[in-house]
């Protein structure tokens, strides 16, 4: 076990009891006024481990001027492991407190139990716990503040962290799983001398072009086949012309004859005849009680066929409210349609306007 040597101790305990007698030491004391070596790094005093125990003892005073104790803990060598310090003290007068911190040899601080924060508070225990740790460490010991001193007691507990072994030696160790032969090499597919059973040459297309060949989709061979969609991109416009063909362009066909719409050209594309305009010659009341029935006096002739739509217009050529329909029945010169409006909002001759679907 460490001792404390007794004569700096004398002194500060000397310093101690004086304080007890007062009831306020002055705090403008000196922190360091008395202390011994061990207030030092370099005079710490040395702790050894019996048994993975060491305890130290003393007394920090800061009103007597011996503020810091160091300790030094010489761990065994080339051992790791955990190491608990416990830090006890008994203070001249309740609500005092001490502090520890740890540094290593090389004066890195490790981990420390800082000042309590409360003020005047009655613990007068710390605790630090240090894991897998190794070689020498310096502790230090302090009064917190001013006002602050105890007698401590540091108990140091260290506990070797012992690592399994293990015989590799011993181990079975199965052989790595069987590997394929190395292929020969792949002979490159030459596509002028196409070969193909040569691996090479799968995804390759010849020259020229076989469309049968899977390597050759997308290709279009010569002379241009139009039965291959591959050559519908690049063969020129036929005469007459045809939609499939991407080469093509509306200039290629003759312009839309309205007469005769042309689904497969282009200029027919969206094409909607002008609106026709008549006149009803004939209203009669519909069989089923609903409306009218009007007939108009263009067909088909004028390009008008059914399922064309129509609207009543009145004397200044505006849509009538609620005349729309659609014609049912077309003829060369007429058409009939049924419209949901009554037969008095009707003029003589009343105009129509028809438009195509």
């Amino acid at each position: 076990m460490a001792r404390v040597s007794r004569r700096p101790r004398l002194i500060v305990a000397a310093a101690v009891a004086a304080c007890f007698l007062v009831s306020a030491c002055a705090k403008n004391v000196p922190q360091d006024s008395h202390t011994g070596e061990d207030g030092r790094n370099k005079g710490a005093q040395e702790m050894k481990l019996e048994n993975n125990e060491a305890k130290a003892r003393g007394i920090v005073t800061y009103p007597g001027g011996d503020r810091v104790d160091w300790k030094v803990l010489d761990l065994p060598k080339d051992k790791v492991g955990t190491l608990g310090l416990r830090l006890r003290w008994t203070p001249p007068r309740p609500g005092l407190d001490l502090s520890i911190a740890v540094y290593n040899e090389w004066g890195r601080l490790l981990t420390e139990a800082k000042p309590n924060k409360r003020k005047h508070s009655r613990k007068t225990t710390k605790n630090l716990t240090l894991e897998n740790i190794r070689g020498k460490l310096f502790i230090q010991i302090y009064a917190s503040e001013r006002g602050d001193a105890g007698r401590y007691t540091l108990t140091a507990d260290w506990k070797e962290l012992t690592v399994e072994t293990f015989d590799w030696l011993a181990v079975e160790i199965l052989d790595p799983p069987k590997l394929p032969a190395v292929p020969e090499p792949v002979k490159p597919c030459d596509l002028a001398a196409f070969d193909k059973k040569n691996p090479d040459c799968a995804t390759k297309c010849p020259v020229p072009v076989d469309p049968t060949w899977p390597g050759c989709a997308g290709q279009c061979p010569t002379p241009p086949d139009p039965n291959i969609p591959a050559c519908l991109k690049t063969m020129p416009c036929p005469q007459p012309p045809d939609r499939k063909f991407a080469m093509c362009k509306p200039s290629n066909w003759p312009p839309c004859d309205p007469a005769k719409i042309d689904p497969g050209n282009p200029n027919c594309d969206g094409y909607k005849p002008p609106d026709r305009l008549g006149e009803v010659t004939d209203v009669q009341a519909d069989a089923g009680g609903s409306g009218i029935q009007i007939t108009i006096n263009i067909g088909t002739d004028d390009g008008v066929d059914r399922g064309w739509k129509g609207v009543l217009l009145d004397s200044n050529d505006k849509p009538i409210r609620g005349s729309e329909f659609k014609l049912s029945k077309v003829t060369k010169k007429s058409s009939v349609a049924k419209v949901k409006i009554d037969a008095s909002k009707l003029i003589p001759n009343n105009p129509v306007r028809l438009s195509a679907p």
